[in-house]
């Protein structure tokens, strides 16, 4: 298993790099306009083929990279399907699996963030995008769906259990 995590300071973002193996397939999650150099270099450093370029909901914070990965690499642009942006190609659903060559992510409809906010649960983690900061006094939006704070903890938490190990974290 390939794994990075990746960190832009300016907009406080994580951004993560999936794959199997060196040579396979890969995904990123939550990939930042300006760090879009970076990550295929990564790419072709690891000798992998970006095939999906995930964005867990619409950003405040900052400008998504998946037009231009997608512009430059040809992989598919994927969002849930509560997302109202041109740029994607494939929309997920609760419930649905998102899939590259020997990885599998359960797709999660997490709203309280923002009303188009999506988990992915993986094996031994789960990435949530700004999931856990929905009502914080940092990111009070307001959307007529969303749910108490509390609520969206407590489902991440039981979709996790389902995989836990000692080692596993949920991630931003």
């Amino acid at each position: 298993m390939i794994f990075r995590q990746l960190f832009d300071s300016v907009s406080s973002t994580y951004t993560y790099l999936i794959a199997s193996r060196r040579g396979g397939e890969a995904l990123i999650i939550d990939p930042v306009l300006e760090k879009v150099d970076r990550y295929i270099q990564l790419v072709d450093e690891l000798d992998l083929r970006l095939v999906k370029a995930v964005d867990t909901h619409l950003h405040a914070d900052h400008i998504t990279g998946l037009g231009a990965l997608r512009d430059r690499t040809h992989c598919v642009t994927v969002m849930g399907e509560r997302s109202k942006v041109d740029v994607v190609s494939m929309r997920l659903s609760e419930g649905d699996k998102l899939t590259i060559e020997g990885v599998a992510l359960d797709v999660l409809y997490t709203p309280g963030h923002t009303d188009d906010s999506y988990s992915f649960l993986m094996r031994d983690r789960v990435f949530t995008g700004d999931t856990l900061l929905a009502h914080s006094r940092h990111w009070p939006h307001r959307f007529p769906e969303r749910r108490p704070a509390r609520a969206i903890r407590f489902d991440l938490q039981q979709a996790a259990s389902l995989t836990r190990r000692d080692d596993d974290l949920p991630r931003p």
